[in-house]
């Protein structure tokens, strides 16, 4: 995949969407072996669910309850950021790891903004109709809605 660079000496820039899921890795894997070139500047963005919290009762007055879930998440967020990390420096790729807060698909559109990507690739973790009606789903968010070309990987049977 050649991309037209906007000057002569300018590397391209690619943000890649990273949620802790195999998708999210699997997308990183394929954009290292199929389009990575030398040169390239990778802005990974992740952006944690909180998921735990999710399920707590809302008017839950145990605040060293709270506390615990999240100290939990927040260790296991610096985890997979320090993971991703390696797995860029295993992979020899250059960029950095950024820890995003909001809605997921706003968010990879706007670091893609501001970070003046050249695009953008991010997983898919392969919603059915129902639940991507109510839910949403991150990647159809961003190929909506970003002013970059978008590659949404989805490699449930892909060999890497």
């Amino acid at each position: 995949m050649d991309v037209v660079k906007r000057g002569s000496d300018r590397r391209r820039r690619i943000v890649i969407g990273f949620d802790g899921s195999k998708s999210a890795e699997d997308a990183f894997r394929w954009f290292v072996t199929k389009v990575h070139q030398k040169g390239d500047y990778v802005i990974v963005i992740y952006i944690p669910e909180f998921k735990k919290l999710t399920h707590v009762p809302v008017m839950t007055a145990d605040a060293a309850l709270m506390t615990k879930i999240i100290t939990e998440e927040q260790n296991q967020n610096r985890l997979l950021m320090a993971q991703m990390n390696e797995l860029m420096k295993l992979s020899n790729v250059k960029g950095t790891v950024k820890q995003l807060t909001g809605e997921p698909g706003e968010q990879l559109v706007l670091a893609a903004r501001k970070e003046g990507a050249d695009f953008i690739v991010t997983g898919s973790r392969g919603l059915g109709t129902l639940r991507r009606t109510f839910l949403g789903s991150v990647s159809d968010y961003v190929v909506h809605h970003a002013t970059v070309p978008v590659v949404v990987c989805r490699l449930d049977d892909y060999v890497l």
